[in-house]
């Protein structure tokens, strides 16, 4: 690995990882059960959702509770999704 210095170096996925402690409720729980009855279907690929996904991040602004803010995704598509999220290169205004 390339020299980097301390203060750069990448964190590891559990050290980066952000908890929402929301995800951990009663009420989280039935919305996510509710919700998946509902739309049980990745609107993506059509498979099975397994995950209702927020559209626009809750870290990013979006509303947590917000069921226009949900969105049914099977676990390879939410992954998928998920991680073009984490590494959007951000850009800078010329």
């Amino acid at each position: 690995m390339p020299w980097m210095p301390e203060d750069r170096k990448r964190k590891q996925m559990h050290e980066r990882r952000v908890v929402e402690p929301r995800y951990n409720t009663t009420r989280w729980r039935r919305y996510r059960a509710h919700y998946l009855a509902i739309n049980p279907l990745c609107v993506q690929c059509s498979r099975a959702a397994t995950v209702v996904d927020h559209v626009q991040p809750v870290r990013l602004g979006g509303e947590f509770w917000e069921p226009t803010n949900h969105q049914g995704l099977c676990a390879a598509c939410h992954n998928s999704k998920s991680g073009r999220e984490a590494h959007k290169r951000i850009t800078y205004g010329k």
